[in-house]
């Protein structure tokens, strides 16, 4: 989610940068010599599947009709669970510390709500689900922190008995589940397609999904890799019905905005991965293991830690350090990231409100990077100034690279002008953009957080209104109009036409690319170019008065 952003921010700061190179002279580049590069060839299982393989047999769980259905309700120190027999699964799981409901409701996105730790013995069962996730099983609370789920059921001929127990700790983020299959026929139970273990196809908060930012993603780890599913085809493909990966899986769960639910197995690796890749239902991950053969009087046990909170680094290594990468935060920005978190929430102890805590800080950023900017801003200006002699210049020599390169440079001394002046001071400023950028984007502290007039939730798009269904927000407009402002400001007037489209384009593709991001990050973003429009005024005031 985030790293798919960052290359839109990246791809706008490149153009950006753009804007100080567009009057450089282009450099003599010795024609490459002729290499020929092997790649290695990769392997990987990513199928379409129309049609789901079925199971030999479909596994019918004994129905009892003394069961009555039950709900426990048990506390941790960070969560209030409700756990239900029917389907065995967590109904409720309340966030206590932020009182954050992580479970989200039967039918949001066509799932069964809940996290329901389900078990599937075939593909079919994955996609449909089966009779173990409606049925109300046997329920035994074992004591405060333990409750066992069983259930009989006939599959291949075979009677099986298999119990689910959800082991929880008192402190900390991450609890067990146990599957127990036992054979109490008198024949062998083959598994040839070993089962499918799924955390659950939902993930809470329950956001304003029509934001990209709010949207819910399958993850997984395969060969000590993390990554990512995302719902859909790609440009020139149809969507996949059933998409699977094969490898040695580590781990798998599901990722909303601001929690992560991960099923890590214990002792043993999944060896393939499948996803329910359909539109309309939920974003559910599945991990096929392999059981293999159970004897007659035998059982198979299969157990999972699961971690269910937010997506820290520290809380996660806490659990698992293999489960890091999930955080989907990167390592080169994090140490900053950090620092601008616990600066902004320091500043909001004086002010309890995020939005005026954000005006301060922005102010004290632009009081920091003020002597990077002036310098920035100089030096695009001299660039402009002898930009219509460099066009002169490329016109006279363009046939002759060398003396071009040459007489170009005498044209920079002789002007004292850096011809990397204008873009170094940005680049230096980029790695705390983006950091900020992901803070702003991921923080669960700017949940949920009004500043002012329209401005009700600084993690969603200040939306005023719908005109034919599109979102109308006042910031990104604020934002625009700000940028092309201190463009004006800051750029020499050439009689150039491209230098003036490109003045224009700068601030349409930054509208387009704002238009949806979290009102705290455009809000950030519009106050720095204000700041910098006043600077600007009165330096250039002082100067004429001088």
């Amino acid at each position: 989610m985030e790293k798919r952003t960052l290359l839109a921010v990246i791809l706008t700061m490149a153009v950006w940068l753009a804007w100080f190179w567009y009057f450089a002279p282009e450099k003599s580049v010795n024609p490459p010599e002729s290499v020929t590069t092997e790649q290695a060839a990769t392997t990987e299982t990513n199928k379409t599947v129309e049609e789901p393989k079925k199971a030999s047999a479909v596994a019918m769980p004994a129905i009892n009709k003394n069961i009555k259905e039950e709900k426990l309700d048990l506390k941790t120190g960070k969560f209030s669970f409700v756990l239900s027999n029917k389907g065995a699964k967590i109904e409720k799981a309340n966030y206590s510390q932020r009182n954050i409901e992580l479970s989200l409701e039967d039918g949001l996105f066509n799932s069964k709500g809940g996290l329901d730790f389900a078990l599937h013995f075939s593909e079919e069962e994955f996609l449909k689900g089966s009779a173990l996730d409606d049925i109300l099983w046997n329920v035994e609370r074992i004591d405060d922190k333990t409750v066992k789920f069983s259930t009989d059921l006939l599959k291949d001929g075979n009677d099986l008995r298999i119990e689910k127990t959800y082991r929880f700790s008192e402190k900390g983020y991450d609890f067990f589940v146990d599957y127990r299959i036992v054979n109490k026929g008198k024949n062998e139970a083959i598994f040839n397609s070993g089962m499918i273990f799924s955390p659950g196809a939902t993930l809470g908060p329950k956001l304003d999904y029509s934001n990209r930012y709010n949207n819910l993603t399958g993850i997984y780890s395969i060969g000590d890799d993390y990554e990512q599913n995302h719902k859909g085809g790609g440009f020139f493909s149809a969507p996949e019905i059933l998409k699977k990966k094969s490898g040695s899986v580590d781990y798998t769960g599901v990722m909303s905005r601001y929690f992560l639910l991960i099923m890590i197995p214990q002792q043993f690796t999944g060896n393939e991965m499948l996803f329910d890749n359909r539109a309309d239902s939920g974003y559910r991950t599945g991990l096929r293991v392999d059981i293999g053969t159970i004897a007659a009087g035998s059982e198979a046990v299969r157990s999972f830690r699961i971690y269910l909170g937010e997506k820290d680094k520290e809380l996660l290594g806490a659990v698992d350090e293999k489960i890091v990468a999930a955080s989907d935060v990167s390592t080169l920005i994090e140490p900053i990231r950090y620092f601008v978190i616990w600066a902004l929430m320091g500043i909001n102890r004086l002010f309890n409100n995020l939005g005026w805590s954000l005006v301060i800080f922005s102010i004290l950023t632009k009081i920091v990077f003020m002597p990077l900017t002036k310098k920035s801003t100089d030096s695009m200006k001299k660039m402009q100034e002898i930009a219509p002699q460099i066009k002169k210049l490329q016109e006279k020599y363009k046939d002759k690279p060398d003396v071009l390169q040459k007489e170009t440079m005498k044209l920079y001394k002789e002007n004292n002008v850096n011809p990397l002046g204008g873009c170094l001071p940005l680049l230096l400023q980029m790695p705390f953009f983006f950091a900020l950028y992901s803070a702003l984007i991921n923080s669960i502290d700017l949940w949920n957080a009004p500043f002012m007039l329209w401005m009700k939730d600084l993690s969603m798009p200040d939306t005023v209104a719908y005109i034919a269904g599109i979102q109308i927000n006042i910031l990104p407009l604020l934002m625009t109009a700000s940028t092309f402002i201190q463009q004006k400001q800051t750029t020499v007037d050439t009689g150039n036409q491209q230098q003036k489209i490109l003045m224009y384009m700068m601030p349409i593709l930054l509208l387009f690319i704002f238009w949806t991001m979290p009102s705290g990050l455009v809000l950030y973003w519009f106050l720095q170019n204000l700041y910098q429009i006043i600077h600007q005024y009165v330096a250039t005031k002082l100067s004429k008065a001088s």
